[in-house]
């Protein structure tokens, strides 16, 4: 058992680096601090910038659903090693685009072909290999999304400095190839239920849960959707203008690159705090608390605040991001069981991901038709505020959903 817990444990730490690397942090948190060399040099609008993170997460949100139901079928290394492959292909080859149809095809191979490296099969696994700790585990596993928006940006910056924008692309290509590739194809192993004999403790919860036609009958299931899409939309819409917004607040690029990184730290430490306390007090009332903090957040940002005002913004914001995929992953292994976990929450994920991509959309059109910020910050407000009010409309999730008796993970 010891071994088991050990090797579960090595899981979680695999996967906490191979989110940090995908889709979510390359293709967004790199795009902040590139945007306006690439608008130098090529002559785009931040609109057609943001359009091409949009088209890569609105086609993700399309794609998911099957990906999750590979994953349920194949397990998740048959459908992540390849897509790993691909997406690190997409990165190079941004590299050397020249025309603005090239960059936007390539972001929209990220979102398609490249899906599997999405955290989907990351989360089947974990939550196939934990049930007591699971949310411990997802929350330390997800917080790969805050590190790789804090050190995304710094890495981004320096390339940059050093070697221009195409060069930082090829340096996050390179990171893909020769660091997560490698490491996920010989630590990562798909959940006990998988391959253990089914008398198993871990095979029976891998079993148990409901059907996807069975998941859409139920109230939470759209509460769920409702929630996180919405708080989505502020949340991912602001991360690729937080660098240019502090620009234009008169913050030096350096500075501005340093605190959207905060961001991300402040999202790395939220998940790894939220996921060990919702393994001991209901979900539910920590997701309402950290919710709230985004409103807070971009209240802030509306304000004409000195630094430290950008500062308290962005770890309150980054917060928010902690309990927001993860605390979906988490609450939907609980009210829907394992049996078809990958499948329902890469439908409701796949809804949040139209979110996410709609979201810099709307950010950067506002910002090209007011020459501000302002109006879409103030709009988020009371999204996000809507998003904690809409989780006092969950049920209960019971004792047993907690998991303690399932397994000693």
């Amino acid at each position: 058992m010891d071994a088991f817990r050990s090797r579960g444990w090595l899981i979680v730490a695999v996967s906490l680096f191979g989110i940090s690397t995908g889709p979510a942090a390359f293709g967004i948190a790199s795009i902040g601090v590139l945007s306006e060399p690439i608008v130098k040099e090529l002559g785009w609008s931040r609109t057609e910038l943001s359009a091409a993170v949009s088209a890569m997460m609105l086609c993700t949100a399309l794609c998911l659903p099957l990906a999750g139901r590979l994953i349920d079928r194949l397990g998740a290394r048959r459908v992540l090693l390849p897509s790993l492959a691909i997406m690190a292909l997409a990165m190079a080859g941004l590299a050397a685009v020249q025309s603005y149809w090239q960059f936007l095809l390539l972001y929209v191979a990220m979102g398609t072909i490249a899906v599997g490296t999405n955290s989907t099969a990351y989360m089947r696994v974990i939550t196939g290999w934990f049930d007591h700790r699971r949310g411990l585990a997802i929350g330390i596993a997800g917080s790969g999304t805050g590190l790789g928006f804090a050190y995304v940006p710094l890495l981004t910056q320096y390339c940059l400095d050093h070697w221009g924008w195409r060069s930082a692309y090829l340096g996050l290509a390179a990171l893909l190839v020769a660091v997560t590739l490698p490491l996920m194809a010989l630590l990562l192993s798909d959940a006990p239920d998988h391959d253990a004999p089914h008398d198993r403790p871990e095979a029976q919860a891998g079993q148990q849960g409901l059907s996807m036609q069975e998941a859409l009958r139920k109230p939470d299931f759209w509460v769920l959707g409702g929630i996180f899409v919405v708080l989505a939309f502020v949340l991912y819409g602001l991360l690729p203008h937080l660098v240019p917004l502090l620009q234009d607040r008169g913050i030096p690029a350096g500075e501005a690159a340093a605190i959207a990184s905060l961001f991300g730290f402040a999202a790395f430490g939220g998940r790894l705090l939220i996921g060990f306390m919702i393994d001991r007090f209901d979900a539910r009332r920590i997701a309402f608390s950290f919710f709230s903090l985004s409103a807070v957040g971009l209240l802030l940002l509306t304000m004409p605040l000195p630094q430290w005002g950008f500062i308290a913004a962005a770890l309150l914001l980054g917060g928010s991001l902690g309990a927001e995929v993860d605390m979906l992953a988490y609450l939907t292994s609980r009210y829907f069981g394992l049996r078809c976990f990958a499948q329902i929450f890469a439908t409701l994920f796949s809804a949040v991901m139209v979110a996410m991509g709609l979201g810099p959309l709307a950010f950067g059109a506002i910002f090209d038709l007011t020459g501000s910020y302002g109006f879409i910050l103030g709009t988020g407000v009371p999204i996000c505020l809507l998003a904690s009010a809409l989780v006092l409309l969950l049920g209960p999730y019971g004792e047993r959903a907690r998991g303690g008796q399932i397994s000693r993970t």
